[in-house]
């Protein structure tokens, strides 16, 4: 039985340039979408992720969250960030379970302890029990107690490279408001059908930065991550491509030729 990892980016769960705002009519057709993909396919496994968008960069970017929790006021931060993201995930867990998917959270902040020094770690026994229940697991961009920086922040693509260490998905999709990378953001005249852990070298100073406040990065971090996952997992797949249009996600997981795959070749 093969896994799929699905992210839902924050950019397009929400309006990531006006705070606390989130785009219900797209969350609901893609809650539609995915309940197909679910119901056509018993015997795939899934696993979604889902970003902050302007509900958690903001404020996470007005405190450098990211880069550590260092006094009092960090830690309100880190907390305000904390409710931020859980705010969103509420939103996505009542739409998941009106368009009738058995879905249930798994906060990385509750699950998952950063190290900067040694290997991360993540608990992640009862979500794989949620997997044999037949549930799908969500997991989201998150605040994480860390043993170094004492508080940070890990993007839907962190969580998914420690999940991926013990589940080993065949693919991961990744959905946001590009229709695939371009190489010549913002113009976007230019995609990038494929990038590989061989013809990144030549490419990778081509690949625009996000339009909007990412704290975790942006594109080419999100590209990085993908690749350095395909160095213990070369038959993994990973695409990124556009959410918005209803029956992208269905055509991604059939691997029709859209967006930008990362592969090997």
């Amino acid at each position: 039985m093969e896994t799929i990892f699905i992210k839902l980016g924050g950019s397009l769960i929400t309006d990531k340039d006006q705070p606390m705002t989130p785009r219900l009519s797209i969350i609901r057709e893609l809650c539609q979408e995915f309940k197909q993909l679910v119901n056509e396919h018993p015997d795939t496994r899934f696993i979604l992720g889902h970003g902050s968008g302007s509900f958690g960069h903001a404020v996470a970017k007005k405190f450098k969250t990211r880069n550590g929790v260092y006094n009092r006021d960090d830690w309100e931060g880190f907390l305000k960030v904390w409710w931020a993201a859980r705010s969103l995930n509420q939103i996505m867990m009542n739409e998941l379970n009106d368009a009738g998917i058995l879905a249930m959270a798994f906060p990385p902040s509750a699950t998952c302890v950063g190290n900067t020094e040694k290997s991360n770690q993540c608990y992640t026994d009862a979500l794989q029990c949620a997997l044999q229940a037949n549930f799908v697991p969500v997991v989201f961009g998150d605040v994480i107690f860390d043993q170094k920086l004492n508080g940070t922040i890990y993007s839907t693509e962190d969580i998914f490279i420690l999940l991926a260490e013990k589940i080993n998905p065949t693919k991961i999709l990744l959905a946001g408001i590009e229709e695939s990378i371009w190489e010549d953001f913002p113009n976007n005249q230019k995609q990038i059908p494929l990038i590989t852990p061989q013809n990144y070298p030549g490419i990778k100073n081509k690949i625009g930065q996000s339009a909007s406040v990412d704290v975790t990065g942006g594109m080419i971090e999100k590209v990085k991550t993908m690749l350095d996952l395909l160095e213990t997992q070369p038959k993994l797949k990973i695409c990124i491509f556009s959410g918005q249009k209803f029956g992208n996600l269905t055509q991604v997981f059939n691997e029709l030729p859209i967006g930008t795959w990362i592969k090997q070749e």
